[in-house]
């Protein structure tokens, strides 16, 4: 018994010590309390039972098991080995209950491998479960092909192919869906290779889609093969807009599109006679914008001409646009003239003229002007309507000479030029004319100054007069040519106030003034009588009291006869000349130092007798009353006297002598009215 006991304990260290076999041989005790032992495996007490991982592994798989001792379970761990091989190695160790662990199955090798569990308890024992043998182990995709189907027009077949090398290819379909996502549907599906469905693309609405091939191997692994086609089963559309007549080298623009379809891939345009039976390629174009460019219509001959356009898209779909005709015009048109608007123009003035087009017709009839000489035209109006005629506002133009033409375009762009009309004036400004003040008063006769100028040139000027403050005005004379002046003749005027003008007419009928106001007429005083009474004690004979009246047409300015003078009685000398026959008379101040102008010159008072006989001197004093002058002698100073006969004297006015407006005397010679008598 004590024996026995022993070997327990001893076993029961050695377990202790994480011994799991001793080696020893035991023999089977006849007596035990409560236990026999019949072998040294009676001391491992692990319960293990893996549960089933399935006979595909792909990617991360769940490991399970259930397991217990009576000491307790420290570790499950399970492993795995190439089916058949017995080489295990861990896959992954579970630590805690419950007894599982994730095994990742692309840690190796695919193939069938056999899978176990062993699980330890505290005291070291194990148990092994039992071994699941050949299970697939299955982390590559199979592969795929998706054969490209081209554009899809009409009912289309699609075609893939797919293998798998390990678990083997479970299924393989043909998917289609609108480009950008959205739900796929499956055109056809089986489990076999290769695979082939047709699709009836008329079904769907034109635009991009997306087609796969989708392959699944037994374990479950899925690849795809994956394009991106057009549905296009609508053909493009187009169209060449209509066209003005052309000429030179154009531009044929072709509108085209292909909705949601494969785009345009060619837009081809013909041209043809209008209605002939050929037509030829102008041009094919691949890029948008559509258009024949550099068309050189002069190799064609002007007339109308049809175009058309074939546009094709990415799936050859096509459609050919209608007919567009229109007109090649390279001929300029043969009529354009300007009928001349005259030579002076102003305000608005009506231009006209003809025109006339065989080929496209006329399109617009347009008056042109240049500076006279200038190179540079500038369009005035234009008429697009025969008979062609349009309206010139020239107060747009400065003043001066302009060449007018008229350009006649037709429809087609082409131009012909009338003849030039040369140096037509333009004269929208008034004249400026400035009246040279003449001064007042005004007598006799004076002449009147004018400047003028005007861009289009003065036609006259004419110098007018009225009655001041009046509106009647009269004519006093023309002139045509600068310098403007004119006589103006007064003296048949009545002395009064007048205004002057100066009237300008420049080439295009525009006038302008100038007018001085008030300017009064004054006719210029002269003699009008001459006469000598006797005061003394002899008839014909100079002695003193005898005197002499000087009679003017008007009242005179004493100052303008003797310097300081006002017309009161004042002392003067007589100058007596002995002339023979016919003796002369003047007159000077007291002293005798400064002549009076009474007399034109010394000798122009002709007394019409001899009354002496030397020269001789006389005091005398001069007095005036209004327009008499009156000369009385007093004391002889000098000379020889002598008595003469009956005779008639006479008087030539000094211009010195002014009248009360300053207006010299006239110098004409004045006869002694009355008969021939005894003076003096």
């Amino acid at each position: 018994m004590r024996a026995s006991l022993a070997c327990v304990a001893l076993l029961l260290l050695a377990a202790g010590l994480g011994v799991t076999s001793s080696g020893a041989d035991f023999t089977k005790a006849s007596a035990s309390p409560g236990n026999g032992f019949v072998a040294a495996a009676d001391f491992n007490t692990v319960a293990l039972t893996m549960d089933d991982p399935g006979s595909m592994l792909v990617g991360t798989v769940s490991l399970t098991s259930t397991a217990s001792s009576e000491r307790g379970i420290a570790t499950v761990r399970y492993q795995t080995s190439p089916a058949g091989a017995g080489t295990w190695s861990d896959a992954c160790v579970a630590s805690a209950s419950p007894w599982s662990c994730s095994l990742d199955t692309s840690t190796v090798t695919d193939g069938l491998r056999d899978v176990r569990a062993v699980a330890t308890d505290t005291a070291g024992y194990q148990r092994t479960s039992a071994v699941f043998s050949s299970r697939r182990f299955d982390n590559t995709l199979p592969t795929v092909a998706l054969t490209d189907p081209g554009v899809l027009t009409g009912s289309k077949t699609l075609n893939a192919t797919a293998s798998d090398g390990g678990s083997g290819l479970a299924s393989l379909s043909i998917d289609y869906r609108p480009a950008g996502g959205g739900a796929w549907t499956t055109a056809c599906s089986g489990a076999t290779s290769p695979r082939s469905c047709a699709l009836n693309s008329a079904l769907l609405a034109d635009g991009s889609y997306e087609l796969r091939a989708r392959a699944t191997d037994a374990a479950g692994n899925i690849a795809d093969s994956q394009l991106t086609r057009f549905v296009d089963n609508t053909a493009p559309t187009g169209s060449i807009a209509a066209l003005s007549p052309q000429r030179g080298t154009i531009s044929v623009p072709v509108t085209a599109a292909d909705g949601a379809g494969t785009g345009v891939a060619t837009v081809t345009v013909q041209i043809r006679p209008n209605g002939g039976p050929t037509w030829s390629t102008l041009c094919t174009d691949s890029t948008a914008p559509y258009a024949c460019t550099g068309v050189n219509t002069t190799t064609y001959t002007d007339g109308l001409y049809d175009l058309r356009a074939t546009i094709v898209d990415g799936a050859a779909l096509s459609t050919t646009t209608a007919i567009t005709t229109f007109r090649i015009d390279n001929t300029v048109p043969s009529t354009s003239t300007l009928t001349n608007p005259g030579a002076s123009l102003s305000g608005s003035v009506t231009l006209s003229g003809t025109a006339a087009d065989a080929g496209s017709g006329v399109a617009a009839w347009t008056p042109q002007y240049r500076p006279s000489g200038g190179s540079t035209w500038t369009d005035i109006c234009s008429d697009t309507t025969a008979s062609y005629s349009c309206a010139w506002a020239t107060t747009g133009v400065a003043d001066g000479l302009y060449d007018l033409r008229a350009v006649t375009s037709d429809a087609a762009g082409n131009t012909t030029a009338s003849t030039v009309v040369s140096s037509v004036r333009v004269d929208n400004v008034a004249p400026t004319v400035a009246l040279t003040d003449p001064g007042s008063p005004i007598t006799n006769t004076v002449t009147l100054n004018a400047t003028a100028t005007d861009g289009g040139g003065i036609a006259s000027v004419v110098f007018e007069r009225a009655p001041t403050g009046g509106s009647t005005w009269t004519a006093i004379c023309t002139d045509n040519t600068a310098p403007y002046s004119c006589a103006f003749d007064t003296t048949a005027l009545a002395e009064v106030g007048y205004d002057l003008r100066a009237r300008a007419t420049d080439n295009a009928g525009r006038t302008a003034t100038s007018m001085v106001s008030n300017r009064v007429i004054n006719h210029a005083p002269s003699g009008t009588d001459i006469q000598a009474t006797n005061g003394g004690a002899t008839a014909g004979k100079l002695e003193s009291g005898d005197y002499l009246r000087l009679t003017y047409s008007e009242a005179m300015a004493p100052a303008s006869i003797l310097a300081g003078w006002t017309g009161a009685s004042q002392a003067i000398r007589v100058n007596v000349a002995d002339g023979g026959t016919t003796d002369t008379m003047d007159f000077t101040d007291a002293t005798g130092a400064t002549r009076l102008n009474l007399v034109n010159t010394a000798t122009d008072l002709s007394l019409g007798g001899n009354f002496v006989t030397a020269a001789t001197v006389f005091n005398a004093t001069i007095s005036m009353s209004g327009s008499v002058v009156t000369v009385t002698l007093g004391s002889k100073v000098s000379g020889t006297l002598t008595t003469a006969a009956n005779g008639r004297m006479s008087w030539r006015p000094s211009a010195g002598a002014t009248d009360t407006a300053g207006i010299a005397a006239l110098t004409t010679l004045v006869n002694e009215s009355g008969a021939n008598d005894k003076d003096f």
